[in-house]
């Protein structure tokens, strides 16, 4: 399907590097062998809980840093935000971001990099999560106009993974999400250009997580549940074959 790409100029108010702050205990019922990210009230970037031996998933400075990151992730109705007091006017409707990585030999995923965005929709009825490919080109935001992904309270409830995947192919980014929802199958693929097609997949990459903003910062608690490598793959190596569900998790 054809997207057409939004384009807009400028650096992110609140930089995309420190995506992840201290490890932490896991979130609540975070199903066994994942990780979770809790983003406290009034922050951007989340906190990282590992179980005993598990080692995703990835942060931080990672060089060479790979073409591609393949995580399965689990959005919770922690997700359904409404902000109050948001820094700016339209601040709801900012994308948020999942994990992703920066590229072009930068550290700042603002300035260039690939993640998946992501937002609540309090103006639509149903209200629904929209999720969208999200690049930035030399400080240039580029997400389509319509999301790749939308997915609503019943949806979030059912605490179903999602596999998502971004590779680097020469001058674009391609990414896909994978998996089944409520008996709802999810397959769908996109791709925003790169800004650096000459450079290296190998070259050093920033490797963030689950972060909140835009400008304002979380109105309450949220915690996502993530799986990384999934089944096994490396990291920068494709992942294994789509996603199952999870079911209900355990507390």
């Amino acid at each position: 399907m054809s997207r057409r790409i939004i384009r807009k100029a400028g650096i992110a108010a609140t930089t995309l590097t420190a995506a992840t702050v201290l490890s932490g205990c896991l979130a609540p019922g975070t199903p066994p062998g994942w990780s979770s990210y809790t983003i406290e009230q009034g922050a951007h970037s989340a906190s990282v809980g590992r179980p005993t031996g598990a080692t995703g998933p990835l942060e931080g400075w990672v060089s060479p840093g790979g073409a591609s990151r393949t995580y399965d992730f689990v959005l919770t109705p922690t997700a359904e935000y409404v902000l109050t007091s948001p820094t700016q006017p339209e601040d709801q409707f900012d994308w948020n971001k999942l994990p992703g990585f920066s590229d072009c030999g930068d550290f700042d995923l603002a300035h260039n990099g690939a993640m998946f965005g992501w937002r609540w929709r309090t103006d639509t009825s149903p209200r629904v999560l929209e999720i969208v490919p999200y690049a930035n080109a030399n400080g240039v935001h580029q997400y389509p106009e319509s999301a790749l992904v939308t997915l609503s309270h019943d949806d979030l409830a059912a605490t179903a993974p999602l596999r998502y995947s971004i590779q680097i192919d020469g001058s674009i980014y391609r990414f896909a999400v994978d998996g089944t929802i409520l008996g709802r199958d999810i397959h769908e693929t996109a791709t925003l250009p790169r800004s650096c097609p000459s450079s290296p997949t190998s070259t050093g990459k920033w490797y963030a997580g689950f972060y909140f903003g835009g400008t304002s910062t979380a109105p309450s608690q949220m915690y996502a549940y993530v799986r990384e490598p999934a089944d096994g793959a490396e990291p920068g190596q494709p992942g294994g074959q789509g996603s199952v569900g999870i079911g209900t998790p355990a507390s």
